[in-house]
């Protein structure tokens, strides 16, 4: 076996999917661990592949982390309980996915001489901010049992590392685009779906912040970091995203508006996501030489012709939300 066998928990996810066929593309063997508690339609392409492996199996499960971890080289760690909402909803289980079978797999990875250890966090982590830009180092502070859980989840990480085991933390900004698994609980793809199929939709409040990131951006950051030298990702910490990508959400308003002329947006002053944060991608960008493909506007394009054109047959099936509001 080469020595590019990398397990991808939650492989069979949003980000997940995509980023075993951009894997597999790269020579590498791929190995998922995952549930399928939204199906196994998502990694079907993969599937064909040689060098492509499934375990089905739960992060929880000690036996099953061990087991996927084999001649292993690297970790790709996606798996959890995403999003505030779903977390607050199963505040237990969040903080056993998240949090427990996160250090537990850390701790594992170390024991087994894994060479890169990859976490996916989130900019959630920085919640409410009064600062104007976030960096890797700004203060944290979340709004959500879903960021206290990456954020316990980092530290347990890191205090592990040590000369042999360098960890590095990604913290991805707000995602959207279009995924061998959609979501239709992210709010540009909720807000686009809403557009297509209601002719409205709303914004509430308007003046947080947030740091959009396409899924496809998102697992092009994950393949640069893969390749990169321990040197230099080793016990470091990168918001993922770019900083040109940072809207307040009544800008977001005014794009929609812009794309779809017929519908009717409402502006509430109520605010339902106290989150706002405004994010420095400048580590990132700089490092990795890191540029975008896709911004916002391509992005619910992107969205709404995949629903006018019925690739989405029916955005509101329960299988494209991480919870059921």
């Amino acid at each position: 076996m080469s020595s590019k066998n990398v397990l991808i928990t939650g492989g069979a996810g949003y980000i997940g999917s995509l980023l075993c066929e951009k894997l597999l593309e790269m020579d590498y063997y791929v190995r998922i661990l995952d549930t399928f508690d939204f199906g196994i339609d998502p990694i079907k392409k993969s599937t064909f592949h040689p060098s492509f492996k499934v375990n089905f199996g739960d992060i929880r499960n000690t036996n099953d982390v061990k087991k996927s971890l084999e001649a292993i080289d690297y970790v790709i760690h996606l798996a959890g309980i995403v999003g505030d909402p779903a977390c607050a909803i199963q505040a237990d289980k969040a903080v056993d996915v998240n949090f427990n079978a996160t250090k537990n797999l850390a701790l594992i990875s170390k024991k087994k001489n894994i060479k890169k250890f990859i976490f996916a966090s989130t900019c959630s982590v920085y919640g409410a901010s009064k600062n104007k830009i976030l960096t890797e180092e700004s203060e944290l502070n979340p709004v959500s049992l879903y960021g206290e859980t990456k954020i316990d989840a980092e530290t347990a990480i890191f205090q592990l590392m040590n000369d042999d085991f360098k960890p590095t933390v990604l913290r991805f900004g707000t995602l959207y685009g279009l995924s061998y698994r959609p979501r239709f609980d992210l709010v540009i793809n909720f807000l686009t779906k809403k557009m297509v199929l209601d002719k409205k939709g709303k914004i509430f409040g308007g003046d947080q912040w947030r740091p959009f990131v396409h899924v496809r951006d998102v697992v092009k950051g994950l393949a640069l970091i893969l390749e990169s030298p321990i040197e230099k990702i080793g016990g470091e910490v990168f918001n993922v995203g770019v900083t040109k990508e940072n809207y307040q959400m009544k800008d977001i308003g005014k794009i929609f508006e812009d794309i779809f002329i017929d519908v009717n947006i409402e502006y509430v002053k109520e605010i339902k996501d106290e989150r706002s944060y405004n994010v420095s991608f400048k580590k990132f960008e700089k490092n990795f030489n890191f540029k975008n493909d896709f911004n916002v506007r391509n992005g619910i394009i992107e969205i709404k012709n995949a629903i006018e054109k019925g690739i989405i047959k029916n955005p509101d099936d329960e299988k494209y939300k991480n919870y059921n509001p």
